[in-house]
């Protein structure tokens, strides 16, 4: 638990980032120039897989840079044996303040429990999606004239644990649901659906760990999806100092260039390598669109495809 003295900013008031970035200015000069808390603190988290791995140096960084004012802390990864640790149950312990940090896509439902820090840390980026399929399946949809076909002819599987879920039913897909990770790729492997959505940020890296378990699995070449789900660091509604600290070191980040050049050094090749302006991208209206997500062309997106931040689901032609 954090102490010590702080400015109250609304975390309700988002009409547009200069009144937020003002705030911050101000916090900045307020805040002390000496540390804060003498003794060294722990701060947990709960995602410590792998394809977590950028999350986790960003929120190292955060710190640091943010290290002269609030003091020195530990990051450690919540012990919970060999099990992963879902997003809800995160959010349990979360809650329960055995963990003081997560970082999972916002709701309404999370902005209401918890305190969220406004700032995409993925840049949007989790809400493009690639599909994984079996290879011998990539001819099922090369053959797909329009998006009722898709939405007709494919079946997908996700996890009914993850905060999107609920987007693909929203929009009119069918899809099969799973309560485990690693489920779904047996089940595509298995057939039981014909394509698995993954986010760009984790699509590669998951085939490389998965190869020689799935190793008929393959990233489709035509389609993706795009919807609006940014990823935000939440901790307990009591740590309010806490979320300013996350705040003004993102902040910090993105001032001098840092926050770009760590997205980019992992993200950039895997935004190249999946060649957008060669794909048709469906754009899926997300069931949080009600909520103060601010809805911005992100700045990786290709410079020579349109953007659409929403649309209603369509029988557009592919």
């Amino acid at each position: 638990m954090y102490s010590g003295r702080y400015v109250d900013v609304n975390p309700s008031i988002i009409d547009g980032w200069q009144y937020r970035g003002l705030l911050l200015g101000l916090i900045w000069l307020m805040v002390p120039p000496v540390v804060m808390a003498q003794e060294s603190q722990t701060l947990s988290y709960s995602q410590k897989e792998f394809r977590y791995q950028y999350y986790q140096v960003l929120l190292r960084q955060v710190l640091d840079v943010t290290e002269t004012e609030f003091g020195k802390i530990e990051l450690k990864a919540y012990d919970a044996g060999n099990s992963e640790i879902t997003e809800a149950r995160g959010m349990a312990l979360l809650h329960q303040k055995r963990i003081q940090i997560t970082f999972v896509p916002t709701t309404e439902k999370r902005e209401k429990s918890f305190r969220a820090v406004p700032f995409p840390l993925d840049q949007g980026l989790l809400g493009l999606r690639l599909l994984l399929i079996k290879a011998e399946n990539q001819q099922r949809f090369d053959l797909l004239r329009n998006e009722t076909e898709f939405r007709e002819k494919m079946l997908g599987g996700f996890n009914t644990n993850w905060s999107d879920y609920d987007t693909y039913l929203h929009n009119g897909f069918k899809v099969v649901p799973a309560t485990k990770y690693e489920t779904l790729f047996k089940m595509l492997e298995s057939g039981r659906f014909d394509y698995f959505s993954r986010g760009l940020i984790e699509i590669w890296s998951e085939l490389d760990n998965f190869k020689n378990q799935y190793s008929d699995l393959r990233i489709e070449n035509r389609f993706a999806f795009y919807y609006d789900i940014p990823v935000y660091f939440f901790v307990h509604k009591d740590d309010e100092l806490l979320a300013q600290r996350l705040e003004l070191g993102l902040k910090r980040l993105e001032a001098t260039g840092a926050f770009s050049r760590l997205f980019l050094s992992y993200y950039g090749e895997k935004i190249d390598r999946a060649k957008l302006d060669q794909r048709q991208i469906i754009t899926l209206v997300s069931p949080q669109s009600q909520t103060k997500i601010p809805h911005t062309r992100p700045f990786w997106w290709p410079n020579n495809l349109p953007f659409k931040a929403t649309q209603n689901p369509s029988n557009s032609q592919l």
